[in-house]
């Protein structure tokens, strides 16, 4: 990513799957796809500290988004996991019915600009432990 290329505040939608990270970035229409582990999430959340981010939206997927989303947290990103039938409604409503990675990522991206979905805490890893009893 290159600084000079984007201008505007950036709604980031990923698309989270067990292998995989793919990202698109709204409005500017960038896509990414990296490898969905700890090293490669970290080098992501570095390059993202340098652009203006309004928010950063991820679907829950029970564990998979887990590394990336307190990786974003730990780096102050702002980061909002919603709910997937949420986002499905919102493709199907603006006529998306397509369903490939980068298309699910580009959706993400524009429900975050166009609904702006609400900042919530994120639970540390013990919450989640805490949780799953």
């Amino acid at each position: 990513m290159n600084t000079t290329e984007i201008q505007t505040s950036l709604n980031i939608g990923v698309d989270v799957g067990k292998a995989n990270l793919d990202i698109a970035l709204h409005p500017s229409g960038q896509f990414y796809s990296i490898p969905n582990s700890e090293a490669h999430i970290h080098r992501f959340v570095k390059i993202l500290k340098n652009y203006d981010i309004e928010r950063i939206v991820v679907e829950a997927t029970g564990r998979h988004e887990h590394a990336l989303v307190q990786a974003c947290n730990q780096a102050g990103l702002p980061i909002i996991v919603v709910n997937p039938t949420s986002v499905r409604r919102y493709a199907q409503a603006i006529g998306v019915l397509a369903k490939t990675d980068r298309i699910d990522a580009q959706v993400i991206a524009k429900y975050a600009a166009t609904l702006k979905p609400e900042f919530r805490p994120i639970p540390d890893k013990t919450s989640r432990r805490l949780e799953t009893y």
